[in-house]
């Protein structure tokens, strides 16, 4: 038993280890680093901002098409070989982009990209998660994203060097490569579950005990909904207005700030390495904080802190610097709830019995989302003159995602009954 126990927790933490090096790797080249490529690429193809940003509106489509019709797939079947398989496409689709000669090229590239990294990213990698830990959730899933925290720590120098120095077709053939080492990495290492090599899920040594002496594990009694049932909960809608916002917030704002601070006569390179470097912090901090005061409050928590930070932001063409390296502090702290808040609300409000299902649907409303997000706030920029109005509809959808969080959660204790 005491040989299964430290089995189980070895093993678990080089799940973790390689579902960091996924969120470290492709998901900031080819997500958070993006935006580096809108004004090298608009002043090639003479486009605007918005023009460039219908790639993002491309990539969105395409994870909402993976999440309805595939995530399913990749949770039920052999989670591993599809990661691999996601990633080896993403990274031939990523080589592609970078011979593109027109815009409708770009669009077609990343909506590739972007249908095949969703094997390898947000929907495995939270399917693993659930079936590998029972307790500890946010922070193992603090963990394992703030690697793209670090990933922007690490690499923003080296992403915005290359565009600059070598161009961004290099760029491009660079991310493609690492895409491709990472998904032999998933291969050889990932398991989808404790199951599979006769292990148990992670839990607290009380609550296993616990679970023993009843006979079940805790929380047995409730399996959860299936997709089809959960759908027709008011729950469901809250918690789908909540990841809608979820979205707005994580690729509405960070896709913006380089070219905002660019506006603004600031280097945005060390800014956004701040930014990066101050979400691994945040996310370890804010994870254990949800976990020790519940979800609901840590949404406020975390609502609170996103408003503060777009105030900074909001302030920046009088502050100057100071106030981008303010916000830049802050954001990530009101903004790690953009990755916890999906799938923990998920598993909170509808339980495990089909976690793939529901997770993959909530993640079309998470990725709606991030493609209204860039849209909004880069067409807001060109009909403004600024940013500024952006940031004002941001601090409302922090609040939005506080408050459907606390309903979804409130509703959903119903069901349990």
């Amino acid at each position: 038993m005491e040989d299964k126990r430290k089995g189980r927790l070895f093993y678990g933490w080089i799940i973790v280890v390689v579902l960091f090096i996924v969120t470290m790797l492709p998901m900031v080249f080819i997500s958070s680093f993006y935006s580096y490529y809108q004004m090298p690429i608009c002043s090639e193809f003479d486009c605007s901002y918005v023009e460039f940003n219908i790639s993002n509106i491309a990539s969105t489509v395409a994870g909402m098409l993976f999440s309805l019709f595939a995530a399913k797939v990749v949770t039920k079947g052999n989670t591993r070989m599809w990661m691999f398989i996601g990633g080896t496409v993403a990274a031939l689709a990523m080589l592609a982009q970078s011979y593109i000669t027109s815009l409708w090229h770009l669009y077609i590239t990343f909506f590739i990209v972007n249908f095949a990294l969703s094997a390898t990213t947000y929907v495995p990698i939270n399917y693993i998660i659930s079936r590998w830990f029972v307790d500890k959730k946010a922070l193992v899933t603090s963990i394992v994203f703030t690697g793209s925290g670090l990933g922007g720590v690490l690499f923003s120098d080296l992403a915005s060097g290359i565009i600059a120095d070598m161009g961004w077709r290099t760029g491009f053939r660079v991310t493609a490569i690492i895409v491709f080492a990472t998904a032999v990495i998933v291969l050889l290492f990932i398991r989808k579950a404790p199951e599979d090599m006769g292990l148990e899920p992670y839990r607290k040594a009380e609550a296993a005990a616990a679970g023993t002496a009843g006979g079940k594990a805790p929380g047995a009694g409730w399996a959860g909904l299936s997709r089809g049932e959960a759908v027709k909960t008011s729950s469901f809608w809250f918690y789908a207005i909540s990841l809608i916002c979820c979205g707005i917030v994580a690729a509405g704002v960070a896709t913006q700030i380089p070219t905002y601070l660019t506006e603004n006569s600031i280097d945005y390179a060390p800014v956004f390495a701040v930014f990066s470097g101050v979400g691994i912090v945040a996310k370890l901090i804010i994870g254990p904080i949800i976990d020790k005061v519940g979800l609901s409050k840590g949404t406020i928590l975390t609502a609170v802190l996103g408003i503060a930070a777009l105030i900074f932001l909001v302030m920046v063409p009088s502050l100057g610097v100071t106030s981008s390296y303010i916000a830049m502090i802050i954001f990530p702290f009101g903004g790690a709830i953009t990755s916890l808040a999906p799938p923990l609300l998920t598993g909170m409000c509808f339980g495990q019995r089909d976690f793939g299902g529901i997770y993959g649907l909530g993640n079309t409303f998470f990725m709606a989302g991030c493609m209204v997000g860039p849209m909004m706030t880069s067409a807001l920029r060109d009909t403004f003159g600024s940013y500024q109005s952006a940031w004002f509809v941001c601090m409302v959808a922090f609040a939005l995602i506080s408050i459907c969080a606390i309903l979804a959660v409130t509703s959903a204790k119903k069901l349990r009954s």
